[in-house]
Formats: C-alpha cells, structure tokens, sequence
C-alpha cells in the first residue's frame, strides 16, 4: 500500500470503510416517508456519526480538489457512493428517482430535506 493511502486503513479515518460497510448495509431500520423526516433524520444522522461519516452529508466532507491524490479522489469516490447507496435504502422507493441521480451524499441529504 503507498504511504499516502494509510488514511484509508485507519480506522480513525472518515475514509475508513469497515468490510461490513458495503452497499447493501442497512443503517437504520426508519425509511423516510414524507411524514417522519424529524426521526429518520435522527436515526441516520446518529448511524453515519457513529461510523464517522457525518462529514459526507453536512458538507464538511467535500469531494478533493483536482490537485490531491488520486488515492484521495478514489476513497472519497468510494465512501461518497457506499452513502448515497445507504441513504436511498432507507427512503421510500417513490421517492428514488428524484435523488438518485445526486452525484454527492450530501446534495442528495439536502435535496431530501427540502421534502
């Protein structure tokens, strides 16, 4: 592994992913409906903290500058899509096509809390 990429192995890391962090992970049994934003805002918010994530949705995770690595660009690419894959499993299917195209979890966290 290159020196540069240690920040992925570290478990400290907002880029860490545990190999039980797949896509198919289920974070949280509350699905948003439309009518329990307040709770499913919550129980994700606390989930994504719990596994220092919280940077990806409220922004101060942003996608790297063009000049970091490429090692860089990679691991958020990679955490950023486990995310939005985290989140569209807990919102109602009705409500997939209006977020799924977001290329960033945190456009597609904002856009759900417009709703």
């Amino acid at each position: 592994m290159l020196k540069d990429d240690t920040f992925v192995i570290d478990p400290q890391s907002s880029y860490y992913l545990h190999p039980s962090d797949g896509p198919v992970a289920i974070i949280t049994s509350t699905k948003f409906d439309r009518k329990n934003y307040g709770l499913w805002n919550r129980t994700v918010t606390m989930a994504l903290m719990s596994k220092n994530k919280l940077g990806f949705i409220d922004g101060s995770i942003s996608k790297p500058a063009t000049t970091v690595t490429p090692a860089m660009k990679n691991a958020w690419n990679m955490v950023n899509s486990i995310i939005t894959s985290w989140i569209l499993d807990v919102i109602d299917s009705k409500l997939h096509t209006s977020v799924a195209y977001e290329d960033m979890a945190h456009k597609v966290w904002v856009n759900i809390q417009k709703r």
